[in-house]
């Protein structure tokens, strides 16, 4: 079996890592995460002017309007996604996620629609998006991969166990495009478009929207770009107002509910990673939404650290690994981050108090 195999058995398969969105989903925690409210008055703007009831749709879901007032309100995930399905049967639109996205203003997006506005290049843009997309949805993540000459933007929360709802999906993934063809004015297009969720009746207005046919029933939502877009400039930028909304992104961040799976968010994070390396905390931070000093200081007070957290991830993994006997020892070290078998060998020692062979030899006995 190869590495890749591995990680495609591992997802498919598997139990979850903790923290990841599967975990939270089992939990019950999913009532504890929150949306912007910006995103529900935009959505609901592009409903009513096409004659649909937006009111009806907010009861059902169980909100009033009264809680999408202020820059900073939030309203349940849940209710997020009962609001988006409900309009979405009510427009009998069955590309209603991908019009909602070619009609989109940055406002729809808050401040991190502005900050992807007065960013100096498209890459930059990014990754604002990436380290303050808790401000739109904390509990999924945007995040973003390169792969060579391709770079990879996974829109929604990578590695979810249920179906992330369609029109919701393809709304995050074509706002990737729609929002970087109006900051950069290039008439993007993606190299790849994949989907979790099955392939609807017509594709015409997907690979209008992303000019490539996707595919779809794909392991995960994501959507490939090449890399030298990132370099693209954005003729608006403006670096003084970043300074001033850099900061008053922070604050809106440090104003939200504490993540009270900070450790297992990390470890998703470092799990997600392990086929290339140990990720570098300040990787990990900024997709977290803060400076690598905070996530040193959160974890402190936690009673662990950011090397604690990579060894129990890194060992987890490496006992699943090593109960199948089709992967070799050597490339069970690779799969948890380790460029070296004798320093694999050498943890994994310190971890259990036993050598990889012996503790396959024992699984395999008992």
């Amino acid at each position: 079996m190869t590495a890749r195999a591995a990680f495609a058995d591992a997802a498919a398969g598997l139990a979850p890592a903790p923290g990841s969105c599967e975990t939270l989903q089992v939990m019950g925690k999913e009532a504890a995460h929150t949306v912007a409210a910006s995103s529900i008055v935009g959505l609901l703007e592009y409903a009513r002017a096409r004659g649909i009831d937006g009111d009806r749709a907010l009861e059902g879901a169980g909100l009033t309007s009264a809680a999408l007032v202020g820059a900073e309100a939030r309203v349940p995930h849940v209710a997020y996604n009962q609001v988006w399905q409900l309009l979405a049967d009510a427009s009998d639109d069955p590309e209603f996620g991908l019009h909602v996205a070619e009609r989109l203003t940055l406002d729809t997006f808050g401040v991190v629609g502005h900050l992807v506005a007065r960013s100096r290049t498209f890459g930059e843009a990014l990754d604002r998006v990436v380290a303050y997309s808790r401000i739109l949805h904390d509990a999924g993540r945007v995040e973003l991969e390169s792969r060579g000459d391709r770079v990879i933007v996974f829109p929604g929360c990578r590695g979810l166990s249920h179906e992330f709802p369609r029109h919701v999906a393809e709304f995050s993934a074509a706002s990737v495009l729609v929002l970087g063809r109006a900051v950069t004015r290039t008439p993007l297009a993606a190299i790849a478009m994949r989907f979790r969720h099955p392939a609807p009746a017509s594709v015409a207005a997907h690979a209008r929207m992303f000019h490539v046919a996707p595919v779809f029933s794909a392991p995960e939502t994501e959507l490939e770009l090449p890399r030298a877009v990132l370099q693209l400039p954005i003729p608006d930028a403006q670096p003084g107002v970043l300074t001033y909304l850099d900061a008053y992104a922070h604050d809106v961040i440090a104003k939200l509910p504490d993540d009270d799976d900070l450790v297992s968010a990390v470890e998703r994070l470092v799990a997600s990673e392990l086929g290339r390396g140990v990720p570098e905390l300040e990787g990990v931070a900024i997709q977290l939404g803060m400076t690598a000093r905070t996530l040193q200081r959160r974890l402190g007070e936690l009673e662990t650290s950011y090397q604690t957290l990579i060894d129990h991830v890194r060992r987890r993994y490496a006992e699943r690994y090593l109960a199948d006997d089709r992967l070799a020892i050597a490339e069970v070290s690779f799969l948890v981050g380790f460029s070296e078998p004798s320093n694999f060998h050498r943890a994994f020692r310190r971890w259990t108090g036993e050598t990889p062979a012996a503790f396959r030899a024992a699984r395999s006995a008992r």
